[in-house]
């Protein structure tokens, strides 16, 4: 693929015409994209949030999951607190996975639980592997239209199988059409820092379901220890 100059632009104060700032590394967006899997071991910890549009994403157990936020340590600590529907009612719902044991809250007490192995509801939830499993499948990553262009970053769009999604959800549907995905890296450190994703990934979400999944606060002081 032939490498790509991408020059980042930034909105005059005075009006709404774009100027050049900038120009960063001339690197193919196949090379971008390699080279970003390359910097995820260089990852210690990192914050991340979930946010939907048209729709949720949609637990095998029919749980609907509108917005959620979490912490990680990699590779096996991380912790959720997840805004989630249940037959219709809203339940906040925290979970902290350390290693092969989870805890939850309970939805009425409140109160934390150790919950048996395989009963999580989040049982296939693993921020680190979603993260590596979009950047390895991602097919045909071109350069995104330069209104997509956000200053200090490299903004790639490309397509998914669903199956690159079952770190997020159980029960995909691997015959689904190939999702869009929109993904903007950090041109210094090489990190994800967002990916945008349209399309179902289960028989159960709507075909204009719109993912955003945010990464921040990379290799910060996180601290992530069991709840009881």
């Amino acid at each position: 693929m032939t490498a790509v100059g991408i020059v980042l632009t930034l909105a005059c104060s005075s009006g709404g015409s774009l100027d050049p700032v900038f120009e960063i590394d001339q690197i193919s967006p196949t090379e971008i994209i390699s080279r970003s899997s390359n910097a995820l071991p260089g990852i210690t910890t990192f914050r991340f949030g979930l946010a939907h549009d048209n729709g949720n994403t949609i637990l095998s157990n029919g749980i609907e999951v509108p917005n959620a936020s979490g912490a990680v340590m990699v590779p096996d600590r991380y912790t959720l607190d997840a805004d989630t529907l249940v037959s219709g009612f809203f339940v906040n719902t925290q979970v902290t996975v350390i290693d092969q044991d989870s805890y939850m809250t309970h939805p009425i007490t409140r109160r934390w639980q150790l919950l048996e192995p395989g009963t999580s509801p989040f049982g296939t939830f693993n921020p680190v592997s979603l993260v590596a499993s979009i950047l390895e499948q991602i097919e045909n990553p071109h350069i995104a239209p330069p209104e997509a262009s956000k200053v200090g970053s490299y903004v790639i769009d490309g397509r998914l199988p669903a199956i690159a999604l079952k770190s997020l959800t159980s029960g995909v549907d691997e015959t689904a059409p190939r999702l869009d995905v929109r993904v903007t890296i950090d041109s210094s450190s090489l990190y994800p820092v967002e990916a945008r994703i349209t399309g179902r990934a289960t028989t159960a979400e709507s075909g204009d379901l719109v993912r955003t999944v945010r990464l921040f606060e990379f290799n910060a002081d996180i601290s992530i220890e069991p709840p009881i």
